[in-house]
């Protein structure tokens, strides 16, 4: 538990400004395109002024373009207020379907997002005692390695599958390349281990998986994860 405190206190803070800096780059593209609208609209007004015929549709394009970029803006900042209250609690009981979602949400405002189908989790309650932030650092992380490695034009199918009575599954697939590279790194593997979490790279069937215990508590001070295949940690 204190190898976990130390993560969360201090090598989690680059992941915590890396999401902050890619949520302020939205919100800034956000504002530009209202900048850029409403200084049309001051156009179409002056030309409005001196008798130039001004077409209704344009009007309300600009004023439908603002609105939409205004709930784009309280979208983002929505999903920044949630990533933000995952530092509340250091271990807290989480759903991983909310979890989940809130990656993805966030892992979508980078370039190099692709497309991404959340499978539902169909009769079954996928809780965990554990790390949020955390967890939510090394899911991030593994979103974007598969974005990097899957097929540009691919879809990535993401589900959650209980694994067995201690421990549920996060599964990316579609992932289809004969080598996995990048993920996890040395921070991120460490993260893994202070929580628990295992990480496989399974070629064949063209998917990663995390497997997430149900409860830290089973997590033994010394314990460390199962080997990661070299295809997967890069060695």
């Amino acid at each position: 538990m204190d190898n976990t405190q130390d993560l969360f206190q201090y090598e989690s803070l680059a992941f915590f400004g890396k999401i902050n800096a890619s949520i302020s780059h939205e919100l800034k593209n956000v504002m530009a395109i209202i900048s850029e609208t409403a200084g049309l609209l001051s156009d179409l007004s002056d030309m409005a002024s001196i008798g130039s015929p001004v077409a209704p549709d344009m009007l309300n394009s600009c004023t439908a373009s603002i609105a939409e970029e205004i709930e784009r803006g309280f979208t983002t900042i929505r999903q920044m207020n949630r990533f933000s209250h995952s530092v509340d609690h250091p271990v807290q009981s989480v759903n991983l379907a909310d979890v989940l979602e809130l990656v993805v949400n966030l892992a979508g405002y980078l370039s190099i997002a692709g497309k991404t189908r959340l499978k539902p989790c169909e009769g079954v309650n996928p809780v965990v005692l554990t790390c949020p932030f955390l967890l939510q650092a090394i899911t991030y992380q593994a979103l974007v390695a598969v974005f990097k490695n899957a097929d540009p034009g691919g879809e990535i199918t993401i589900s959650i599958q209980p694994q067995n009575d201690l421990a549920w599954g996060i599964i990316f697939s579609g992932v289809n390349v004969t080598e996995f590279q990048g993920f996890p790194d040395t921070n991120t593997q460490r993260m893994a281990e202070s929580i628990g979490v295992d990480i496989c790279w399974e070629c064949t069937a063209g998917r990663l998986e995390i497997e997430v215990p149900q409860t830290l508590e089973r997590v033994q001070p010394q314990q460390t994860s199962t080997a990661i295949p070299n295809s997967v940690s890069g060695q």
